[in-house]
Formats: structure tokens, sequence, C-alpha cells
């Protein structure tokens, strides 16, 4: 199956399916799965502790599929303070797809380009898409309430149309995207492609642990926590896994969460799309079933009469 919109022809792929890069969750096994699925699979750069980890994790991916893929770059030197050194191993090994967070792409956009490799953003207002639309980048990734992880507090209802028509860049979908039903109506909406992450923990290949694949399954999108109090920034986190760290994250105020809990390691991020979850599969399916769903759908839609 192929469905044909300006992202799958700027990234040579089949279906309009980008399973989003997440920490500690992304890797090989995850990345070649969405890619040779249809899709395209990414990985956050920083999942790798030093510059010779990054390379062997491209070279194992690239020994495993001819598919394009992609990689998070956080361009923040407080964040990430070795992006440039990454950039190099990205430019060198000619990703496909670079999608920035944390920073303007002003300063990877020509060397990207060069190597034929686009640029995609993270935003989740209109101000961060002008500045980034500005900057050279090829796509906006709009980042909508619910999203699991670090999400924007838009509807997504507006916040898809409304990039859309005031950027007039191509816009992937993202949060709370865990099918076709879903992919269907954001496209609808306005939108060339859908961002996938929470789906994608609970799979086969995803990194995570048991515990947190199951809790996937297990929550409803009522025990979805957004709070800036774990990160520093608002985002969106399973209610059950916060509740390990303490009563102290409860008390108002408060961010003193109990340190023998790991915030990058035992505390989890999901979506509200966890109310679509309910069972643990291959990442091939996911997509696969996601395209088969939204055809279905789309199908099915009332007419005009």
């Amino acid at each position: 199956m192929k469905i044909k919109t300006p992202v799958t022809e700027m990234l040579g792929i089949d279906l309009p399916i980008i399973g989003a890069p997440m920490f500690l969750v992304s890797y090989p096994d995850l990345v070649v799965a969405v890619s040779e699925a249809g899709g395209l699979g990414t990985f956050p750069s920083q999942n790798y502790r030093t510059i010779e980890e990054l390379r062997r994790g491209l070279e194992d991916i690239r020994s495993r599929t001819k598919k394009p893929i992609g990689v998070n770059l956080i361009l923040h030197k407080a964040h990430n303070p070795n992006w440039a050194k990454h950039l190099e191993i990205l430019l060198e090994f000619k990703v496909e797809l670079i999608i920035t967070s944390l920073g303007s792409p002003r300063s990877i956009i020509n060397e990207a380009k060069s190597v034929g490799t686009k640029v995609f953003c993270d935003v989740t207002t209109l101000r961060h898409a002008n500045l980034v639309a500005k900057s050279g980048a090829d796509a906006l990734v709009a980042v909508a309430q619910g999203a699991g992880g670090h999400a924007g507090n838009i509807s997504p209802f507006s916040l898809f149309p409304y990039l859309k028509k005031e950027i007039g860049l191509p816009v992937l979908a993202a949060g709370a995207i865990s099918g076709g039903a879903q992919m269907a109506a954001a496209m609808s909406l306005g939108a060339d492609a859908v961002y996938i992450g929470t789906r994608l923990i609970a799979t086969k290949e995803a990194a995570a642990s048991q515990e947190y694949k199951e809790m996937i399954v297990e929550s409803a999108p009522e025990e979805i926590v957004y709070t800036e109090k774990i990160s520093g920034i608002p985002a969106n986190w399973l209610k059950r896994s916060v509740e390990k760290a303490g009563d102290n994250f409860h008390n108002e105020g408060s961010t003193d969460i109990d340190q023998e809990f790991k915030r990058w390691r035992d505390i989890w991020s999901a979506g509200h799309g966890v109310a679509q979850i309910d069972s643990i599969i291959p990442a091939g399916d996911v997509i696969k079933g996601m395209a088969a769903e939204y055809a279905d759908i789309v199908n099915k839609l009332p007419k005009l009469v």
C-alpha cells in the first residue's frame, strides 16, 4: 500500500507515518521495523552516550535496512553539548531526515541540505513555527495537546489546520495518534503525515521495559498527567509511574521527587493515545495496521447525497 503526500514524496517513503524518536525507547530494532513497514523510523542521537556508540548504532541500522531513517537532534548546548559532533556523524551517514528540537535549525540547514537531508522541527505554537520556517525548515512537527512526552497545550483540531494555513509548510500531526482513525482525522485537518510515539512503546521492538509496555496497555487517558514538575518543561506522563516517585510530587508547588526514581528512567511518558492501545504487538504490524485502518475508514466516511 502507498499513500502519497508531500511528506512521502519528500522522504521517499510509502506511508505518511513517522515513528517518533523516543529517549531510551527508540533503538535500531524499532527504527528498522518502522522503516521496513513503509513508514520512517527515527531515534534521538542522545540515546547514545558517545560518538562512537552513535556511529555503531547507525552502522547497525544501515546494515539492516536501505529504507530512509531519521534522527532527532537537540540543538541546545545545555541539553546536548555534543550536538555539533552528532551532526557530523549524521551528515556522514546521510540520514534522510533530521528532526530538531530545543533550538533554531538555522545553524544546520545548509549543511544538511548539502547532503540531501531534510530538516523537520518540533513546534507547539505559531510563534515557534514562524521562527523555524524562516530558518529554512522543510516541515513542521505540530505537537498538540495529548502528545506523549513534551507536548503543547493546543487542541489538535485547532493546531494542525492553524499551522498549515499560517505557515504553509507540510505539517506532521503529533498527539494521541494510535490508529487509522486518528490518522484519518489528522489528514482531514490538513496534516501531511502523522507522528506516532506512545503506540510504538507498546511494541516488541521498543527498548522500553516490559512493565512500561504493560502500563501503556493498562492505562486510560484519564491517567495521563500533564506537568512541568518532572523535566522542567510541560509534558505528559503515566500517572502510575509518577506515583512511584512518592507523595512529594502531589504537594502543590513541590518538585522534590524521590531521588531513587530517576526522572528519565522510572517516570514514563505517554500520551492520551493510550485509550486505543490494548496489546503489545510488532511495530511493523502497528504501521501496516494503521494504514489499512485509515484506508478502510476513509472509504466508509459518509458520502454527499
